[in-house]
């Protein structure tokens, strides 16, 4: 098989685990060399077996070298470098990975070509080579990528894009003019306010509500389910109720959302912290009730430094998530806390959203609306301080966010402005009349976007609910499809076009 490949790409275990520890496999790999065969080798098989970094330096003109090369864990901004046609299409991002760094490369040898850098070490950073093709003598091609460690990067289009036109580069193969396009259709849902009640595991009066709503968003099969806040009611009295509510409250919830196969990325909402007001000693417990759910959600924790787990980013595909704690510090009329989103956690918003041009789509979600304008206040009344005239819509604006998504009253509303579209949907269970959620499919182009609902009865109107329920005819029917639209980018911004219903201006 090996004798007609034009390339071989090795992604493996290094050093003594690597694939060509075997001398024999060595050996036949030095004559396909030879030969002109292009070899490429991802993350750990970069760092050759013993004896063989010469091999590894004169087919892709460098290795890891063990100590000299260093490889931790790190989380870096990307660039790509030069004009390659490895480098076609691509553009830079933020990724944590094992970046392999201070390789040791054929010296002053032209054809060793960097086509992707990182600044690392992060006290100290500088560019240095993640990923390089080199041009052997004999026209054979090599090349060599020091990311790959982590699973989950290989699902970010803008990660893949450049190793994929590596490997038809080595094969001597046509890149194309935009790289490797291998972005696929998928889906992703939102459903703010769920349930925004203090809820075991299973919890009576409730449970069977709950498993419907959740085996309908399961049956959308989206690869993750985004909860913009208010997942618990909150209103814990003192540090002991915090403490011990949010130890019962937070488990229950993410085991029932695992065991309906869903993965979750939740923002923090205005019950987490206890609910408006906030009076001076109600205030006092937002932090403790912050760390509370940075413990049990365990979301990543790649935000600012005393917002990790509360504020974060991901990519996954082609589209960039990042969820905002917007509820920062004392201050403003609804009390001792106001929504706004300031300073430290500003300057990271903008550095994300700078930092990460490969992405096609970019999608920021906060609990609360911003454009409050034919838009449902947030879930308990709450807006956004400064409204379209934050510093936060402007950071928005600036960097061409696609989607922001918060929380509604019970209602859902879609407002349009400076090139931005805000959603604001959801509903407390048995607060509301009925509760809804937003089905996502993005494709490279477009996200087509569905809002569902059904109606919800409550069995008491003073919280803690008895809990809530589902009508005979409501739960035979199933959700009613509330507003549909497609959102791509024109040249001023995010557009929505065939909008119906909630998603017509």
């Amino acid at each position: 098989m090996l004798d007609d490949a034009d390339a071989i790409v090795f992604f493996a275990d290094g050093r003594e685990s690597h694939p060509l520890a075997d001398p024999a496999r060595l050996a036949k790999i030095r004559d396909l060399a030879r030969r002109g065969v292009g070899l490429a080798f991802l993350h750990y098989c970069i760092d050759p077996p013993p004896g063989g970094q010469a091999d590894l330096t004169a087919w892709m003109g460098g290795c890891y070298e063990p100590g000299f090369s260093q490889n931790p864990v790190n989380t870096t901004k990307t660039t790509p470098v030069g004009d390659h046609p490895i480098t076609r299409g691509c553009s830079g991002y933020i990724a944590e990975d094992e970046w392999y760094f201070d390789l040791r490369f054929r010296p002053n040898d032209a054809n060793v070509v960097p086509v992707l850098t990182g600044r690392l070490p992060p006290r100290t950073p500088q560019d240095k080579v993640l990923g390089w093709a080199y041009t052997r003598p004999d026209g054979g091609r090599g090349f060599g990528f020091a990311g790959g460690h982590y699973t989950s990067n290989w699902r970010q289009e803008p990660f893949r894009k450049l190793v994929l036109n590596a490997i038809l580069w080595v094969a001597k193969a046509e890149v194309p003019r935009d790289g490797v396009r291998s972005a696929s259709t998928w889906r992703f849902a939102s459903i703010p306010n769920f349930p925004a009640a203090d809820l075991g595991y299973p919890q009576d009066g409730w449970e069977e509500t709950l498993d419907y709503v959740l085996k309908a968003i399961r049956a959308e099969e989206p690869e993750f389910v985004l909860v913009p806040g208010d997942l618990v009611q909150g209103n814990w009295p003192d540090k002991a109720a915090v403490e011990q509510r949010a130890a019962a409250c937070y488990p229950a919830w993410m085991k029932r959302m695992a065991d309906h196969g869903l993965t979750c990325y939740a923002a923090l909402g205005d019950g987490e912290i206890g609910g408006p007001p906030w009076p001076d000693d109600k205030a006092a417990l937002a932090s403790l009730c912050k760390r509370q759910f940075q413990r049990y959600l365990n979301m990543p924790r790649n935000g600012p430094l005393r917002m990790q787990g509360t504020a974060f980013s991901l990519i996954y595909e082609d589209t960039l998530f990042v969820a905002l704690d917007v509820f920062e510090r004392p201050g403003g009329a609804s009390g001792g806390i106001v929504p706004q989103v300031t300073g430290e956690q500003l300057q990271w918003l903008e550095g994300v959203l700078a930092d990460n041009p490969g992405v096609g789509h970019v999608v920021v979600v906060g609990h609360v609306p911003v454009l409050a304008a034919g838009a449902p206040a947030g879930s308990d009344g709450l807006v956004l301080a400064g409204g379209r005239d934050s510093a936060l819509w402007q950071a928005l604006k600036k960097r061409r966010v696609d989607l922001y998504l918060c929380a509604g009253s019970g209602s859902a509303a879609c407002t349009q402005a400076d090139g931005i579209v805000q959603i604001a949907h959801g509903g407390k269970l048995g607060r509301s009349p009925g509760i809804n959620y937003l089905v996502a499919t993005v494709y490279p182009d477009r996200i087509d976007l569905e809002l569902k609902e059904v109606a919800v009865v409550g069995e008491s109107t003073r919280p803690p609910q008895a809990g809530v329920r589902l009508a005979d005819e409501v739960r035979a029917k199933g959700f009613d499809v509330i507003g549909t639209a497609v959102l791509h980018r024109g040249a001023a911004g995010a557009v929505l076009s065939t909008a119906t219903g909630c998603f017509r201006d």
